[in-house]
């Protein structure tokens, strides 16, 4: 039913496949780590003197070139976090990007960052630091910050109880390198992204870059053994409510996945290498702004609703 799934999906694109095995991820120790330099930012939402309830806690990755100071002020997550009781972190990665896995490359070469091990490593100082509910630690971003994200979901499970991209496919070496963990997922992409293709790309010996968008979704679902049936799959057409914006958006939702996770997809129809409901004010062409939906709200609106570990269930139940 896999196949059916995506023959739902957008009916655009085939598959592309990645035929090597998992590999159970490996990190160094945290002893002694050399991160007390890195940069981050943290919003704390303002509430009552005797409040003392734990916090679920949002990373946001910011994409390739980018800041954690100019995400936080362009995606704006600081209010609807403090609805909805969030601490956010917004960090910088080293030479402004961040390694999934490959290296960043910069002009003096490549650089190799164990960011896995820094944002773990910062996610328990954040918890020492603040009521953290250590359950319920996220991970979003956009780009190069959505790769990042899923590498997170691959390799730091035990960590990080679900994450949600934007704008980017599931590498190929992540998805060769990941645990098998059921876990949350939310994708939002465009089909006309420019930057990280829509597509699945392989290079000319057959190696696979990228699974495509429509491989991530198949990806996470296989993961999270998702009921992928025709009548436990929810299809929806969202209103074209920004008739100007040349973008229309399906949401595809597969509830009914393995130890209470879910699986959610918005398919941007016209969209670009963008984040849907903040426009970006560059030179540079990325393709069209969706104004249909605001990703920023529907992300902490998705997380705030994940069911809380202990009233997890499984797909069967």
């Amino acid at each position: 039913m896999i196949k059916y799934l995506l023959i739902v999906l957008l009916m655009l694109i085939p598959l592309s496949a990645v035929n090597a095995q998992p590999a159970a991820p490996t990190r160094p120790p945290l002893d002694d780590t050399p991160f007390e330099d890195r940069v981050y930012e943290v919003f704390v939402p303002e509430r009552e003197d005797d409040d003392d309830s734990l916090m679920p806690l949002l990373f946001v990755l910011h994409g390739a070139s980018g800041s954690g100071h100019g995400t936080r002020e362009w995606l704006g997550f600081d209010e609807p976090a403090q609805a909805a009781g969030f601490i956010v972190v917004y960090p910088t990665g080293i030479a402004n990007n961040w390694d999934f896995g490959g290296g960043i490359r910069t002009q003096q070469g490549i650089i190799l960052s164990d960011d896995v091990s820094y944002l773990v490593w910062l996610a328990e100082q954040l918890a020492d630091e603040y009521p953290v509910d250590t359950t319920r630690i996220y991970a979003t971003g956009m780009s190069n910050g959505a790769q990042m994200a899923y590498y997170l979901a691959c390799q730091a499970p035990e960590t990080f109880a679900a994450v949600a991209g934007v704008a980017a496919p599931l590498s190929g070496s992540t998805a060769t390198r990941c645990a098998t963990t059921p876990i949350s997922v939310l994708m939002i992409n465009g089909t006309l992204d420019r930057i990280l293709l829509w597509q699945p790309q392989t290079t000319a010996d057959g190696r696979v870059i990228s699974l495509g968008t429509l491989g991530t979704v198949e990806f996470w679902a296989q993961r999270s053994q998702c009921n992928v049936e025709d009548d436990a799959l929810v299809v929806d057409e969202l209103p074209d409510t920004d008739p100007d914006d040349a973008s229309t958006v399906r949401h595809i939702a597969l509830n009914e996945c393995e130890n209470g996770t879910n699986v959610q997809f918005y398919g941007v129809i016209g969209g670009g290498h963008t984040w849907p409901g903040h426009p970006l004010d560059i030179e540079l062409d990325l393709g069209p702004t969706n104004m249909d939906i605001d990703a920023t709200a529907l992300i902490i609106d998705w997380l705030q609703a994940l069911p809380a570990p202990d009233t997890a269930v499984t797909a069967s139940d």
